[in-house]
């Protein structure tokens, strides 16, 4: 069944035995030809000692890993990479003259590494370093992935081709019907697992093709539909027991045992989290860094001891045992012990399995392998879509694909490592302008008198603003600096909008120092807008504190204000007769409206009426400033719709439409307001009939130039 949906079944024991025996025995070629190659060195001894071990890293270091770890499905086997660095010392090794012809000494040496190499293991999970692969980048997991899937298929090529196991490819030629077998079971096993998923695919599949390889091959030449795994050798053996001169031989070799543990703990370390990652990814589940490594260390030590090679997490066994219906650890330590029983009183059975059968159930288990996000990507490329960001991780994906395949793991990761940092820098720095543009667009929401506004308006162009979205650091900071050219050579402040932004490095500080050292140069004020303080905490904050607003609508009356210091006074306070209120009306009629307004004075913070409150008054602001709220939210955070300065109305629409309040209000400073109600504003009406239209047509004026505001900063929005 599919990884995806396997682990959601119900638990079942019989389904947990066949799937764990299934997957362990899928992957027997990959084991034996992992333990052929990192005993090659030893010649003709090294094949029996080499397929010992890798059985013996499968079957004893399956159990002790499941029992140890607490991943989703705990697979424990040997590693391509890891025998390879076990071979190069084994090469080494061969070569002294006082270990040629001592075999059961050189395996000790051999497995005194393997135990090394799970001792630090151990202490990187104690120091926390196994979490390093949860920060693998994506396209670098995918390029990984699917050059593991194109292992498994260049490691099957030659047992498809008809070739017994140890072999060179170029010792025999391709026999036909072996490739039809493999290919055949392949294509049944993708199929199966496909259309009907809670079959046991691998079951059938298995027992059909050596069926066929038994019925094709009766009356035909040996090994003309490939070869059989063949006579497997005893599991149990303790190399320890005929190691006599260990101690001075590892003491002579000291320093190419520890760096051969350092380069298989690395190495294995790294593999094990990056298949951890994948299967997580692939099947939905979670893991412990720390406690999956700690347990494939104990494991190490343990198959160091008993002369196996270094195990590591293998997906291939992972979705091996899935695809076959086994769930979780007691699927693996049944396959294991299953595995265990057939190497060591079954070897009939397992000695008359069709290897080019084995190699098809590995190929259909390496195209679930592949990675279906970097399929995606792929898909993404169609005419008519923008693939620039799915060309530049497909990029990324192959090139760690191909370094995996002809450099190794370790290259191909810190190769994709740095592919995916050169590509983040270069989205950042491509991502951190988002808008520009003047106060012009978006004025503040800071209500003025219109012989203020008029004097205002055409200097808001001098009033440039950028958005920012993104991490503010060294990849892309250089292209704020080069902004500053394009400003209008008038400009008298700029603003930055850094509300979205994510993160500031100390470059990108140094950079907002540098920025407005230049602007000052020529004139010009930075101001900051919804910068997080807490990203920029010990970076220099207090220093910028000076050029911090808490929104874009205060930097942006900030910037206004400044313009009209040199143009026009604004008074903090107007006398009642100096109001454009009054200056509206006749001269006889002032002194009626006079005596009908009340006067009423606000503290700092004083609220003068809630949201929801009657409309039931209309106010006029002499002194101060009062500013229009939304209700604080969760945070005690208060919105701003706008703010008046003296001389402007407010609450004018409650009273005409005799609705309640929309918003709060409340006094940014000591004010003083004069207000009218319904009842003066009736005895207005009927005194002084004209008196009263010319207050509404006031009021009028007054709202359309709040709506035509409002209009501006929704566009500009």
């Amino acid at each position: 069944m599919p990884p995806s949906s396997a682990l959601s079944a119900p638990p079942s024991w019989r389904r947990d035995l066949i799937g764990g025996s299934l997957g362990s025995v899928a992957v027997l070629a990959l084991v034996i030809t992992a333990g052929l190659l990192a005993m090659a060195p030893l010649g003709a001894e090294g094949v029996a000692a080499g397929v010992r071990a890798g059985l013996l890293t499968t079957v004893v270091g399956g159990v002790i890993y499941a029992l140890l770890g607490r991943a989703a499905v705990p697979a424990a086997a040997p590693g391509s990479a890891t025998a390879l660095l076990l071979a190069a010392l084994a090469l080494e090794l061969q070569a002294d003259p006082a270990l040629q012809g001592r075999t059961a000494l050189l395996l000790t040496l051999l497995g005194t590494a393997v135990a090394l190499c799970g001792v630090l293991q151990l202490l990187a999970a104690a120091a926390g370093l196994a979490r390093l692969a949860s920060y693998v980048p994506q396209p670098v997991v995918s390029g990984f992935m699917n050059g593991v899937a194109l292992q498994i298929v260049i490691a099957q090529w030659p047992l498809l081709r008809g070739q017994p196991l140890g072999s060179a490819h170029a010792q025999m030629p391709a026999q036909p019907l072996a490739v039809v077998l493999g290919v055949a079971t392949a294509v049944a096993i993708i199929v199966l697992t496909r259309r009907w998923p809670r079959l046991p695919a691998a079951l059938l599949v298995l027992v059909a093709g050596t069926l066929a390889h038994i019925a094709v091959q009766h009356g035909l030449p040996q090994g003309a539909v490939g070869e059989r795994v063949g006579e497997l050798p005893q599991l149990v053996s303790l190399p320890w027991a005929g190691a006599a001169g260990w101690w001075p031989a590892a003491q002579a070799h000291a320093g190419s045992l520890l760096l051969t543990a350092l380069l298989l703990a690395s190495v294995g370390t790294l593999e094990t989290a990056m298949n951890a990652v994948a299967v997580d990814r692939q099947l939905e589940t979670s893991h412990d860094p720390r406690r999956e490594l700690a347990a494939i260390g104990a494991t190490n030590v343990a198959l160091g001891l008993l002369g196996g090679l270094p195990a590591l997490l293998t997906r291939t066994r992972v979705v091996a045992t899935v695809l076959a219906g086994g769930i979780g650890r007691r699927a693996l330590i049944a396959g294991s012990i299953v595995l265990g029983v057939l190497v060591i009183a079954g070897r009939p059975v397992l000695a008359a399995l069709p290897l080019p059968v084995l190699a098809g159930i590995l190929l259909g288990v390496a195209w679930t392998l592949v990675d279906p996000w970097s399929l995606q990507l792929v898909r993404r490329l169609r005419p008519g879509s923008d693939g620039s960001s799915a060309r530049l991780s497909l990029m990324v994906v192959v090139v760690v694909m191909v370094a995996t395949l002809t450099l190794g793991l370790g290259a191909g990761v810190a190769i994709g490592a740095l592919l995916s940092l050169l590509r983040f820098a270069v989205r950042m720095n491509r991502s951190l302008l988002r808008r520009h543009y003047s106060a012009a667009e978006q004025p503040s929401r800071r209500m003025r008198m219109p012989a203020v506004e008029t004097v205002l308006r055409p200097l808001r162009q001098r009033v440039q603003i950028v958005e920012l979205e993104g991490a503010l650091f060294f990849g892309s900071g250089q292209r704020l600096l080069d902004a500053l050219p394009r400003l209008p050579a008038d400009c008298s402040a700029l603003l930055l909008d850094a509300e979205r932004v994510s993160s500031v490095d100390d470059s990108g500080v140094l950079l907002l120092y540098d920025l407005r050292r230049r602007l000052e140069a020529r004139g010009a004020a930075l101001r900051i807008a919804g910068l997080r303080p807490s990203i920029v905490a010990g970076w220099g904050a207090d220093a910028l504190a000076a050029a911090l607003d808490p929104d874009l609508d205060r930097a942006v009356e900030w910037a206004e204000d400044r313009l009209l210091a040199g143009q026009v006074a604004v008074p903090a306070q107007l006398a009642l007769h100096d109001t454009p209120l009054m200056q509206a009306l006749d001269a006889a009629d002032r002194p009626v409206l006079e005596r009908l307004l009340v006067a009423q004075r606000l503290a700092t913070g004083e609220r003068l009426f809630a949201q929801g409150d009657p409309g039931d008054r209309l106010y006029l602001l002499l002194a101060g400033s009062i500013s229009v709220l939304t209700e604080p939210d969760a945070d005690g955070r208060s919105r701003r719709f706008l703010s008046l300065s003296p001389g402007t109305l407010l609450g004018e629409t409650a009273l005409l439409d005799g609705g309640g309040r929309s918003a709060g209000a409340s006094a940014d400073c000591e004010s003083s307001v004069v207000w009218l109600d319904k009842a003066a504003l009736a005895e207005l009406q009927r005194a002084r009939p004209d008196a009263a239209a010319h207050l509404y047509r006031y009021i009028a004026l007054h709202l359309s130039q709040r709506l035509r505001s409002a209009t501006a900063l929704a566009r500009a929005q």
